[in-house]
């Protein structure tokens, strides 16, 4: 794992819970962020010059905030709204690290975020992490990964 790509996936990370969720993630977890249940992900795949998936596993109690906070409204009870702005935190995060690791002159596709209560997204076997990334956000906490495909491969 390139320190440099984890690097850009902290400050891709962080920059969107900030900027987009009006929240304020804390690179140290407490006690009570650490314990935490990752019990809902939002994988956004993509291609370009590299071809990957991003996924954003997060704790259910702070989907609240983050929907109400990008909708400018009150908490928001809503599951389908709480699951939406995952996702869309999920695509804003995907859109701000490719730059960063890739280049910003280059382009990239990505497809509709997956939403997956539960927090377990299926994978192969040999799906290994080019960079891992947790916060602590609110009462809960967030885990952003950034899979990287050998495209050519599995062209091969």
């Amino acid at each position: 794992m390139s320190s440099t790509t984890a690097q850009s996936l902290s400050r891709a990370t962080t920059a969107t819970f900030e900027e987009l969720a009006l929240l304020f993630p804390e690179l140290d977890l407490s006690a009570e962020q650490a314990a935490a249940p990752l019990d809902v992900a939002v994988s956004v795949e993509f291609r370009g010059p590299l071809t990957g998936r991003l996924v954003v596993r997060a704790s259910q109690c702070i989907l609240p905030a983050i929907a109400a906070n990008m909708l400018g409204a009150e908490e928001s009870k809503q599951a389908p709204l709480q699951r939406d702005a995952l996702g869309e935190v999920g695509n804003v995060i995907c859109g701000h690290v490719l730059p960063l690791i890739a280049g910003s002159d280059k382009l990239f596709n990505l497809a509709a975020p997956l939403v997956v209560d539960g927090g377990e997204l299926p994978h192969r076997d040999d799906d290994e992490p080019a960079a891992r990334v947790q916060i602590g956000v609110e009462d809960g906490r967030v885990e952003t990964v950034l899979y990287l495909f050998d495209t050519q491969a599995a062209a091969a």
